[in-house]
């Protein structure tokens, strides 16, 4: 049995360092370049698929330039037997990644590439890092006309070319499912990736991704981008102001984002002088009943 798992490789931003408007304050050193983690969870589900059956070969399948090359082999030297890129399309080495085809048109490309490499199963992350749209996977099983499950988070071989899946319906809510195979899953999320071998590391240094050449006739893109924006900065919460203050305090509470100064006392001295100060604040704030002390002699 074949199994391909598409690995997504997308730009990661973590950080805003930069100065420049221009460059929406993004300096190249805020990015990283990686496999999108569903896909890595994916690859992880396949790869204990082969660990319990020799007849298993895993194969990864990758859309457009290598910008996340070093990657790629990573995941090739975790346990992958070969890796196949699509060429032609998606985002190119040094260029936007976040100009991309539409989901129908990679659903397309890699529709085409399962055919020729005749996989009996397809895994796929749920949604990417970078675009979110998570539409790919479903797309891909419509036009291979085949089951599709999504949202998965554990994988185990059935009988009778059955594949059982274990899949999140929400609010804690799992479904085990018994799908016949071929299928196509999109993986919500899983085990970690395994580390690669010294051996496996090896290999991936010393292999070469096979290129895959589709034309794009026929597919014609359905969703058009009109334009792209930054994330909005998140709006900062500010807590109400104290109600037990004059309203004049309560106006400059509001001003100053309802920054209140901590204000307290360091007790010092002797243990029995500081404990008789820590009574006397919760006495005085009303956590303790005042106490006579005329009562107490």
């Amino acid at each position: 049995m074949r199994i391909i798992v598409c690995a997504k490789q997308i730009r990661h931003t973590y950080a805003r360092t930069g100065h420049s408007l221009e460059s929406v304050y993004i300096n190249p050193e805020d990015s990283i370049f990686r496999i999108n983690p569903r896909d890595e969870a994916a690859l992880e589900l396949a790869l204990r698929l082969k660990d319990g059956d020799a007849g298993v070969t895993v194969t990864l399948l990758t859309l457009g330039g290598m910008i996340a090359e070093a990657e790629l082999r990573r995941c090739l030297a975790a346990g992958a037997d070969d890796l196949y890129q699509i060429t032609g399309c998606g985002p190119k080495p040094g260029g936007d990644p976040l100009d991309q085809p539409d989901p129908w048109v990679k659903s397309g490309f890699l529709a085409k590439a399962v055919n020729q490499l005749q996989a009996n199963l397809v895994l796929c992350g749920s949604a990417s890092l970078d675009r979110g749209n998570g539409q790919v996977a479903a797309l891909l099983a419509h036009r291979l006309d085949r089951p599709f499950v999504s949202a998965i988070t554990e994988l185990t071989p059935g009988p009778n070319d059955t594949i059982q899946v274990q899949r999140s319906a929400g609010r804690g809510v799992r479904e085990i499912i018994a799908s016949p195979i071929p299928a196509v899953l999109s993986v919500e999320g899983g085990p970690d990736l395994r580390l690669p071998t010294f051996e496996g590391r090896r290999k991936a240094d010393a292999a070469s991704p096979i290129p895959l050449a589709f034309g794009a006739e026929g597919d014609m893109a359905r969703l058009h981008c009109r334009g792209r924006y930054q994330p909005r900065p998140r709006p900062k919460i500010i807590p109400p102001p104290d109600s037990r203050l004059p309203a004049y305090e309560r106006v400059m509470q509001l001003l100053t984002g309802s920054k209140v100064e901590k204000k307290g006392d360091i007790l010092t001295g002797s243990p029995e002088t500081q404990a008789a100060g820590i009574i006397a604040f919760l006495k005085e704030g009303g956590f303790l009943p005042p106490n006579n002390d005329k009562q107490q002699q």
